[in-house]
This record gives structure tokens, sequence and C-alpha cells, in this order.
């Protein structure tokens, strides 16, 4: 661990400790609109044993508050507390246990707090960690859910990326052309991996009214070669595209990592700031930005008609890409999170108000619950082998008319829905 002094761990049970009802009723919304929370913690879990999996933590140092304790320091201390769960929607808790950390200014130069701890998972496909962060100091906490995929024994979960100098998992499933990195199954007799290469150029999400006909998934890879884990060597993947990993080729289960544009999931590549704006662009738009010679300039050009000033402009093109970059971040799966359902919708109407989470689901509400103004959305998680964050939109003509709403807002220089 890093820039961590464990106080205490102790496994007890506190049922009812932070959760009285099911966790499916439980107000989301935070996940997704960052600014209502004044943590965002990141977690990775591992499957490194049949009935044990680890859950790895990150903490930002800058989001905690730091006072003078008894030792003259100033520290933050962080109460992590977790509860695991059959089923998202179950009310038996079937482990729970807390860790205790301390961290004081001046004792490294990283700002990133770190560490893991060991639970006892089971058996059974799948099952929802309830996972409550406190800053002890603050005296406020959030709440997050992390699910376990112990379905098959090649999981993505039984799989670890390290990248080069770093002592803790990558926890990220994307990587850049710069990075190298191992890959490492949680049994260490496996010496080599085999890696199908697939280079795929997907469409983006179509309007929410629209009729939508399902993309087919050629499985038969462009490439396919094997790679050994046994040593010290160090992976590299300039190519575009996604690469899977696995134990035997005859399955689809594996690690899947995503080779993505060069600033992912940041847009600073002209072509990459033009893309997303399809989704409140003419066609004619979209066609003389994508093919002009100098699109920054053309960039320019279409906001500031857009915005009518400098200010207005750069206000718009701020919020815009703001909400492609957390797209990216939240909804990525075998595509850029712009480009998905779920980006779509973040993208045009801003980050929901309610957010419900099912077992393979997610609902959306634009406005208050159960009010006849509100609009929502309904998402439904796809079978997916390369990724478990793929959801497809309930897809209805009543939404053509909020959604021209909506489009119409930002084309007069106003941010829908923010």
């Amino acid at each position: 661990m890093k820039k961590i002094i464990l106080l205490a761990f102790a496994v007890v049970l506190f049922a009812g400790c932070f959760l009285t009802n099911k966790i499916s009723n439980q107000n989301l919304a935070y996940v997704y609109k960052t600014s209502l929370s004044f943590l965002h913690p990141e977690f990775l879990v591992n499957n490194f044993s049949d009935d044990s999996s680890r859950l790895y933590f990150k903490v930002n140092a800058d989001e905690l508050l730091y006072t003078r304790q008894d030792d003259q320091k100033f520290s933050a201390i962080v109460k992590l507390q977790y509860m695991l769960f059959a089923t998202i929607d179950a009310q038996a808790i079937i482990d729970s246990g807390s860790v205790t950390l301390k961290d004081s200014k001046g004792d490294t130069v990283s700002n990133i707090i770190t560490g893991h701890l060991d639970l006892k998972t089971g058996s059974g496909a799948f099952k929802i960690l309830q996972v409550k962060l406190t800053d002890m100091n603050r005296k406020q906490s959030v709440v997050y859910f992390v699910k376990v995929d112990k379905s098959t024994t090649q999981s993505r979960q039984t799989f670890t990326v390290m990248m080069k100098n770093s002592t803790q998992p990558y926890f990220h499933n994307y990587i850049a052309a710069t990075d190298t990195f191992r890959v490492k199954y949680r049994d260490a007799s496996v010496s080599k991996l085999f890696v199908k290469y697939y280079n795929r150029n997907f469409l983006i999400a179509l309007p929410p009214f629209a009729i939508e006909n399902p993309q087919g998934f050629d499985y038969h890879p462009d490439s396919l070669f094997t790679v050994d884990i046994s040593g010290n060597d160090y992976l590299n993947f300039k190519k575009p595209g996604f690469y899977h990993f696995q134990l035997d080729t005859s399955n689809r289960e594996g690690l899947t990592l995503y080779r993505f544009t060069e600033d992912f999931p940041s847009t600073t590549i002209p072509q990459a700031l033009i893309d997303p704006l399809r989704y409140i662009n003419t066609r004619k738009e979209f066609e003389e930005l994508s093919n002009t010679q100098n699109k920054k300039l053309s960039l320019d050009k279409f906001w500031m008609g857009m915005g009518g000033n400098q200010d207005r402009s750069k206000e718009l093109i701020r919020r815009f890409y703001n909400r492609v970059i957390n797209a990216n971040v939240f909804f990525s799966s075998h595509m850029e999170g712009w480009k998905t359902d779920r980006g779509l919708i973040y993208i045009v109407f801003g980050a929901p108000n309610v957010v419900y989470k099912g077992e393979n689901s997610e609902s959306w509400t634009y406005g208050e619950s159960g009010s006849m103004l509100s609009i929502n959305f309904n998402f439904e998680r796809v079978n997916n082998p390369f990724t478990d964050n793929d959801y497809t939109l309930e897809r209805a003509p009543l939404y053509e008319t909020q959604w021209y709403r909506a489009v119409d807002s930002w084309r007069q220089g106003r941010v829908f829905s923010d």
C-alpha cells in the first residue's frame, strides 16, 4: 500500500448499519454526476481462488479532509466498509467487514491512496459488494456497488494487469500505445495465453426513437497470437483495436484490453472532437466538419455559431466535451463510451437525476421520480464476452419530441438539462 498506515482490520457483522432495504431501490445518480459526491473512489475485483476475492481500491487524497491529529500531524482518516450480497436485490448479507486507513501529509509524494482487502466470496456465478467509504474527519460517506463475477474460472476478474513500474493492478480496461504492461492469471502455473486481436469500426448510437437493427458481431479475429506470461517480459500494443486474452480459444471468456485513440478518454485530437458532434449536427454540417482541411478552425466556427459569442461558446464547449469524457469513463465497453446508448443519452441530456440499477438493467430519470413530466430511459445489459458494461436502450417513438427539444437547446446555445 502507498501512503497508508493500516490502523485496523476486523471482519464483523453489522447488518442494518447502512442498508435497510433493497440495493436496487437506491438512487445512484451520484455515480454518473460527480458533483453530487465529494469522493470518487475506484474499485477492482480479482478472484484469486475458487472461494476468495480481493477488492482493490484507489482514493484521491486531494478529495480528503486533513486535520491535525494527536500526533500533531495533519492526517486524513478513511473507513472502508463492505457488505456482500448474493444479488443486487438481496437483503441477506453473506459477509461484511471494514478497514480503517490513515494518511499523513508528507509521508509520500503521491496523492493516490491505494490498498486491498481479501473477502470470502464463496461459490455462485455473481455477487454484489456494497462498499461504503467514509471520510472520518468530515463525517461524510459515499456508497458504491461492485459486481463480483464468479461465473467462470476464466472471467476477466481472474486476470491481473500490471503496468511497468507500478506495484498496484491497473484499474482500467483501456491502454495507450505507450503503455507497457504484464498480464497474469490467478493460476501461477499458466505460462501462455492466447490473444485474439480485433479491429472493428462500430457505428455510433442512433437517436432514442429510431428503429435499430442490431449489428451482428463477427467473432473471427483479425489475428491470433500467443504471449508468454511466465517471466518478467512486458507487452506493448501499438495497433488500435481490442485484444482478448484467453486460456482456451474454444470458449469466449477472457480479459479484454482496448486501444482507442491516443488521448482516450480525453478528446484533444480534432477528429475525436468532431465525431461526437454527430448527435447535435445536421448531416451536412457533420460532413463539412469531417472533410475540411483545417478542422480546428472549422470547429471554432461551428461552436462560435452555436454560442453567439466567445464566452458562451467556451462554456458550451466545456460542458459538451466534459460529458464526452465522462461518457468514455463510465460507459466504454467494446467501443468508446460516447458511441454507446448510455453515452448518447448522457451527452445530449446530461447526467440523470435518478438512477436505479437492477441485476442486468439500469433506469434513468430526468426530473422527479414518478412525475408525469419526467423523461425515463431504460437500458438492458447485453451478454457480451468482451465486457460486462454493454447496455442497450429500449427505444420508443415517444422519445422523438423530447430528443429534438434537447438537440435544439444545444443548437440555440443552451446546455440542456445540466
